[in-house]
């Protein structure tokens, strides 16, 4: 019958194995052996009966976070329920590495440099060359989630606070990438506009209206990037962009 081919574990175990399972390191998990891949992982989930299957069939780390439906059914995993469960596991897993690559880093840089062409004047550019502890920076790191930065206090600020601020692709309206005039056009410098819906890159402004009431007015501005490499963070930032919305879908 159709009901003895299909293994049941505990809800409370279930929940411990998708725990433990959400816990792993798909980085750690790509590296593993055939060996590996039963004790680290069949074995956790109560499936060491398929340990034979799967040496036999070269089942490593990488080929185990591809796995598939059909791939289960030709390692002879022939019960319903072995097959719900691991598919179930492995989704975790896969879910777990694809959250993890979206989190690294594409490209990361800190602002202001160390030219003229990529500060407002000279007298900033200058004051970065003097005394650079008075200078407030920006940590740039694009992933494939978003934009992040955090502005860093100036080192001789002990009453300023660090900000961190985040823009998810979601949000995302458009970006330009401009080149500017710097030091009586004497340089040229680059710098990337980024315009966006998100909360962190949306000032809200109140305007007193006659009746008295206060009606927000929200202005878009920018959030700028002046770098050297703004031209390859463009387009590492679309790239990433056009694949968030590819995920989306």
């Amino acid at each position: 019958m159709a009901e003895e081919a299909v293994t049941q574990q505990p809800k409370s175990k279930r929940a411990q194995i998708i725990k433990l399972v959400s816990d792993m390191d798909p980085s750690l998990v790509l590296d593993w052996n055939e060996e590996q891949v039963v004790e680290q992982f069949l074995k956790p989930c109560q499936m060491e009966h398929l340990a034979k299957a799967f040496i036999d069939s070269h089942i490593t780390g990488n080929v185990l976070i591809a796995l598939e439906e059909v791939h289960l059914k030709e390692l002879g995993c022939d019960k319903v329920g072995d097959r719900i469960m691991l598919l179930d596991y492995l989704k975790v897993l896969k879910k777990h590495k694809k959250d993890l690559d979206r989190s690294q880093a594409l490209w990361s840089q800190t602002t202001p440099v160390a030219s003229c062409a990529y500060h407002e004047s000279c007298g900033d550019y200058i004051k970065y060359i003097c005394c650079h502890c008075c200078v407030t920076t920006k940590d740039w790191r694009v992933t494939g989630q978003g934009i992040r930065w955090r502005k860093n206090r100036a080192r001789v600020n002990c009453c300023g606070e660090n900000e961190t601020q985040f823009i998810d692709y979601r949000f995302l309206k458009d970006i330009e990438l401009r080149e500017i005039p710097r030091c009586l056009c004497c340089c040229v410098g680059k710098e990337l506009l980024i315009y966006a819906d998100d909360k962190d890159s949306v000032t809200v402004h109140q305007t007193q209206r006659a009746s008295g009431a206060h009606q927000p007015l929200l202005t878009q501005e920018p959030v700028v990037i002046r770098h050297p490499q703004a031209r390859q963070a463009e387009a590492i930032i679309r790239n990433a962009w056009a694949e968030s919305q590819l995920v989306a879908d």
